[in-house]
């Protein structure tokens, strides 16, 4: 069906181009542009999400919450087989345990029964510039990787690969608007976050590249 309105598609473009129709053609007939994912879940897997803020400026639980469920969703909406440990999981180990910080990320997995543990960073999250600044600029910038719990130390990191030193860095920006109540910050927190899923996401999943982005409305 696709390929039949493609192909009548390119046959009106080709009346109009005149000699232009075998470019025309071949455009709407080229093969869709897949990206496969670069690591994927073995299937059974238990991956336990670690968000942790460098700076504490950054902690942010409604943006959290918001990427943690729509990077679940997204995720399984890939035909992963792998199973998320609860986000509550995480938060209860840090409070349960003071020295929490000091742990390693392995630690962390093991402690939590998980396979994998994928590690985001956030060295920068930011909904609005200042408590009284007129405009919301929502904004993250993080780093993020995936550790194997059971993997020797040298090989615990599984991706990506240790040419990105720090991790895979994540951008993710949305538009100003003005900043009116706490309900409408909290609002775009929550909106940051399921943008922000996605590109977490995507090294795990197949992804068409001719599609856009989701941006939450």
């Amino acid at each position: 069906m696709r390929y039949g309105l493609l192909l009548a598609s390119a046959l009106l473009l080709a009346v109009t181009a005149g000699c232009n129709i075998i470019t025309a053609t071949a455009y709407y007939l080229r093969p869709p542009q897949i990206a496969k994912p670069e690591y994927e879940f073995p299937p059974g897997s238990r991956v336990a999400v670690v968000i942790e803020a460098a700076p504490t400026t950054s902690e942010n639980p409604v943006f959290n919450e918001a990427l943690y469920e729509r990077l679940v969703e997204t995720v399984r909406a890939g035909k992963s087989k792998a199973t998320f440990l609860p986000l509550d999981a995480v938060t209860a180990l840090r409070q349960a345990h003071p020295d929490f910080d000091t742990w390693s990320i392995q630690r962390i997995g093991r402690e939590l029964g998980a396979d994998h543990v994928l590690y985001l960073r956030i060295d920068r999250l930011v909904i609005r510039q200042a408590p009284d600044y007129p405009v919301l600029t929502p904004s993250v910038e993080l780093r993020m990787k995936l550790i194997g719990v059971a993997q020797p130390g040298v090989h615990a990191r599984l991706w990506p690969d240790r040419e990105e030193r720090d991790g895979r860095l994540v951008v993710c920006t949305r538009p100003t608007r003005e900043a009116g109540s706490p309900a409408i910050a909290d609002s775009e927190a929550r909106k940051l976050g399921y943008d922000t899923a996605f590109h977490v996401a995507r090294p795990f999943i197949t992804v068409d590249l001719e599609q856009k982005p989701p941006v939450e409305r």
